[in-house]
């Protein structure tokens, strides 16, 4: 029988004496309502017999909570599944160039560098860097090695600054000569036709400059991957 949320069965022992026992109700399965139903169809009177309603009315309740916790544990595992799922797809996103649809004080689409993805209170973000400018890279041929240059053009020769610099645009590129050359000037601003110089210094490869903080912004909201 149930008394106070508790679970009691009688039995008589091999002394002969009866005994009763008790579990509480949270502990209990189908099959330990099925079988102290049947204990005490055995052990009631049948002068007198008890009413067994509330003992099925415990199990019914009993089997809608299994069914519950055993949908609710089915929906966390698919849950689970699917968040495992998304994050390994998303994860092909770092390295990626992306884009979300907002642009910057010039009107230009933000661009960013994928750096890590992580998962944020269940929802996925992507940990980026914005790509703020491009750079050219020059490189010297009698050397074929990358030769440096400061914020005003002037190009270096190792560690030493030389008299020759680069003529640049507004956005720090290279500018170039009606033949296709390099446009290179002097400390007088006169372009140098030398063909020595001019053939010494070639342009050599882009790369982009990121800014210097990383930004997380919803995968959601990306709307371009390249």
């Amino acid at each position: 029988m149930a008394v106070d949320g508790v679970i009691t069965s009688s039995s008589i022992g091999v002394d002969g004496n009866a005994y009763t026992t008790s579990v509480s109700n949270d502990e209990l399965t189908n099959d330990d309502f099925l079988t102290l139903m049947l204990e005490e169809m055995k052990q009631q009177d049948p002068t007198d017999p008890m009413d067994s309603s509330a003992l099925m009315d415990n199990q019914l309740k009993m089997s809608t909570i299994q069914s519950n916790l055993q949908l609710a544990e089915s929906m966390a595992s698919m849950q689970a599944s699917y968040a495992a799922s998304a994050l390994a797809t998303a994860a092909n996103m770092i390295g990626h160039i992306v884009e979300d649809g907002e642009t910057d004080d010039d009107g230009l689409l933000k661009s960013y560098l994928v750096e890590t993805i992580e998962n944020q209170d269940g929802e996925l973000y992507a940990n980026v860097r914005q790509i703020t400018g491009i750079a050219d890279g020059l490189i010297d041929t009698e050397t074929e090695e990358l030769a440096l240059y400061d914020a005003d053009g002037y190009i270096y020769d190792g560690d030493t600054k030389t008299e020759y610099r680069l003529a640049l645009d507004s956005d720090g590129r290279f500018t170039y000569n009606d033949d296709g050359s390099l446009k290179i000037v002097d400390a007088d601003n006169e372009v140098i036709a030398d063909e020595a110089v001019t053939s010494k210094y070639k342009y050599y490869a882009s790369s982009a400059i990121y800014a210097e903080d990383t930004v997380s912004i919803p995968l959601s909201n990306i709307q371009e991957v390249r």
